[in-house]
């Protein structure tokens, strides 16, 4: 409870520290594109590697469902709902937290140890909104748009294995989605990636920028960087699909 109490307070000054006004000329929109670039570049391979099977096995497995009541039909709306509601927004998420979270925490840690983040206060300059800030705005953007990325290429990777393997025609793959996966879905989805995205991005940095004891401190941020984050998105998928539940319930079309 003491670790999650200091989460929350973490995220107040980031939350803090980022609304404050921009001084330096436009140095901290530099530093959050720099992030962001580098986000995308060390996930987006996995992210597509990993979204292409994702759809090919949910695919197979629907297809050994489905079958037995010769509702292949419904394939792609069942498919995509599961992709965009539950699978895909939990795949980005833990690998976000195992290459970037583990990277960001690691990073932050060093500059701890190392007493970088002491320099940089000496120097009069906040490092939360130097160091912090724009990597926690580089990956709660890349978690989002990185999702709907994963998704495109899961239905593609979906679509081309229910038409090899289950003989399933794409076009009668593509109507059945709006059935079953409509904006609501799609909404549910991004807010579930969002969530998580603030929840890798919170983790990591805070434990980085946390980090005491050297080298060994700097591994121990590390990995608990990556238990709480996997241990955060799972309680928070719990919680998120309560409210959802409800918000259907009382609205429909979630």
């Amino acid at each position: 409870m003491r670790d999650f109490g200091a989460l929350i307070l973490f995220y107040k000054e980031v939350i803090q520290a980022s609304l404050r006004s921009d001084s330096s000329g436009g140095q901290r929109r530099k530093l959050i594109l720099e992030q962001v670039a580098e986000v995308y570049q060390r996930s987006l391979s996995t992210v597509l590697f990993a979204g292409f099977f994702v759809g090919a096995i949910l695919t197979l497995q629907f297809n050994l469902m489905l079958i037995d009541y010769e509702a292949q039909s419904l394939m792609g709306g069942l498919t995509a709902s599961a992709c965009i509601r539950e699978v895909g927004p939990l795949i980005i998420s833990f690998l976000l937290a195992g290459k970037i979270g583990a990277y960001t925490a690691a990073e932050l840690g060093t500059m701890r140890v190392t007493e970088q983040v002491d320099a940089i206060e000496c120097l009069g300059t906040n490092p939360l909104e130097y160091l912090v800030v724009p990597r926690f705005i580089a990956i709660v953007t890349a978690a989002v748009l990185l999702l709907v990325i994963g998704l495109m290429v899961s239905l593609i990777g979906s679509m081309l294995v229910a038409s090899l393997a289950a003989h399933v025609n794409p076009l009668q793959f593509l109507a059945s989605i709006p059935r079953f996966a409509g904006l609501g879905v799609f909404a549910a989805g991004m807010l579930k990636s969002l969530v998580y995205g603030l929840i890798v991005a919170g983790v990591s940095c805070h434990q980085g920028f946390t980090a005491t004891g050297g080298a060994r401190g700097v591994g121990q941020a590390v990995t608990w960087a990556a238990i709480y984050t996997n241990l955060y998105i799972v309680f928070a998928n719990f919680f998120l699909g309560q409210v959802l539940e409800a918000a259907h319930v009382l609205w429909g079309d979630l």
